[in-house]
């Protein structure tokens, strides 16, 4: 049968449902929202390479007892664990989403990044490795060694990691059922949230982390970034008419902020990516305001 596709589609495999959704989402914001063409453009050649790569061995070894005795000290499930992942599939999608950023920005740098991750002096794993282990400040040392953007070389090394991590994720989920988890931070990498949902009709507040898209339930009247409650602290910020749809919610004891969205049910991780793209202006408006992402 999935050859006689193949066949009848002119030698080319169906696009993942994943890829085929989110590709719609992009469509509908090019068309409505013509000022973000640029980004999106870029995201959709992104999640095309991405989903092109197979995401290779996801497996991870943790016993119950393991897994409930870390989240309850607060700790991150995958820290202190072997970096998990195919370290030649994680090679594959640093050098896809280097190339789908170059061909759209033509910046130098992403040629930089691949030929680094080539030539091995950089290596996409073990620099994984080290942010899993809650070392951040590797990204920056490693990109000044090569003259380049930290922000820059993170976003390559996120998105080159999300879809495995993800499965990642996924495989340890029911791990973490039983036990709660209040922190800020991602109950499995220990990476800040990208963004947050509202779901459902009850509109219970999610946070979901933009590397390893994993899910937790977190209270609508705290700051993830710093436990802030005093309401008087917390905010929002949202464009005209869209406040039921998109909205940062600010802390001004940080000055932090994360965007939220509402959804029926959890983003799959490509569409966690569309509605980053969808919502760039509400960073803008943001950091006009003199608040900052983690």
């Amino acid at each position: 049968m999935a050859s006689f596709l193949k066949r009848l589609m002119g030698g080319h495999e169906p696009p993942p449902p994943e890829l085929a959704e989110a590709t719609k989402r992009l469509d509908e914001l090019a068309r409505t929202r013509p000022a973000i063409n640029a980004p999106v453009h870029a995201m959709r050649d992104v999640l095309t390479a991405l989903l092109a790569e197979p995401v290779g061995d996801a497996s991870v070894s943790m016993t119950p007892e393991t897994a409930q005795s870390k989240l309850a000290a607060g700790i991150p499930l995958l820290r202190g664990e072997p970096a998990p992942g195919d370290q030649s599939a994680l090679r594959k999608r640093w050098f896809a989403v280097t190339k789908a950023f170059e061909g759209h920005q033509g910046r130098s740098d992403y040629q930089a990044l691949a030929k680094a991750a080539k030539s091995g002096t950089l290596e996409p794993h073990l620099l994984l490795g080290e942010v899993l282990a809650g070392n951040l400040d590797v990204v920056g040392t490693a990109a000044a060694s090569l003259g380049l953007d930290p922000s820059l070389m993170g976003t390559v090394l996120r998105l080159a990691s999300l879809p495995m991590l993800a499965a990642v994720a996924s495989r340890l989920e029911p791990l973490r059922s039983g036990n709660p988890w209040d922190r800020g931070f991602c109950p499995v990498c220990g990476s800040w949230p990208l963004l947050g949902e509202y779901r459902g009709l009850e509109q219970t507040r999610f946070l979901r982390c933009g590397l390893c898209a994993a899910s937790w339930e977190f209270s609508r009247f705290r700051c993830p970034f710093c436990a802030e409650r005093n309401h008087r602290q917390l905010a929002y910020i949202h464009a005209d008419g869209e406040q039921d749809r998109w909205r940062a919610a600010t802390c001004d004891s940080c000055h932090s902020y994360v965007k939220m969205v509402a959804s029926l049910d959890s983003l799959s991780w490509p569409l966690l990516l569309v509605q980053d793209v969808a919502t760039l202006h509400l960073d803008l408006a943001a950091a006009d305001r003199g608040f900052m992402v983690r």
